[in-house]
């Protein structure tokens, strides 16, 4: 597999992934009149038909979710704010959880050259594409590990927050689903600050759940 095509694929959903904008925050979700409504807990995204699905308790948000052939960018939040109806799920700790796709008809993988790619993250170029301004002084990763063929990064960006009230600290995670790289995203908020170990716990669930997805999928 040609290192430059999966570095290209992983640099532009990681672009993707570090523009994002408009992000609810939780008290600015729901907050009307209680509804019976039901949250859509996963959601099928670009012409490759990647299935994405949410941690327990978390649904697509239709306002900032954007779904197009080649690209996709689904946001995840509270389902009970979302949805108005306190009878839905809720997660167990206060966060935004994003996921990002960039479809790719090339059967590209991240899990063979995920060590490699890795390091790529951690050089200073590797840094400005995880900024949302694209440079990488912004940028500072806590941790970051290869586990089962996926990326994990804990990663602190000074740079402008995606949205107000967002922690400055946040999980990313890169992993194949149908044939394609999903860049997974786990944020906090300034007000309710997620530790390290439960972001990571977030993330790897998160994980974990859309590897189960793509398969059953297929």
């Amino acid at each position: 597999m040609r290192w430059g095509a999966i570095t290209g694929l992983i640099l532009t959903t990681t672009l993707l992934a570090g523009c994002e904008s408009g992000l609810p925050s939780l008290a600015s979700l729901g907050g009307g009149a209680a509804s019976s409504a039901e949250g859509q807990a996963a959601v099928t995204v670009t012409r490759q038909e990647v299935n994405l699905s949410g941690p327990r308790g978390f649904c697509v948000d239709p306002v900032s979710t954007r779904d197009a052939a080649s690209q996709a960018f689904v946001v995840f939040g509270n389902c009970a704010a979302i949805t108005g109806n306190p009878e839905e799920p809720q997660p167990w700790l206060q966060a935004v959880v994003t996921a990002t796709v960039t479809a790719s008809d090339g059967g590209l993988s991240v899990a063979p050259q995920a060590p490699a790619l890795l390091e790529f993250f951690r050089t200073p170029g590797g840094r400005a594409t995880l900024s949302r301004t694209e440079d990488a002084q912004t940028v500072s990763i806590l941790e970051s590990f290869v586990e089962d063929g996926s990326i994990y990064l804990h990663v602190r960006d000074t740079s402008p927050p995606v949205f107000g009230g967002a922690q400055n600290t946040y999980w990313r995670g890169y992993t194949d689903a149908d044939g394609t790289v999903v860049a997974l995203s786990v944020i906090g908020f300034e007000g309710t600050p997620i530790s390290g170990s439960d972001g990571i716990s977030v993330l790897r669930g998160f994980v974990d759940r859309n590897k189960r997805a793509a398969v059953a999928a297929n």
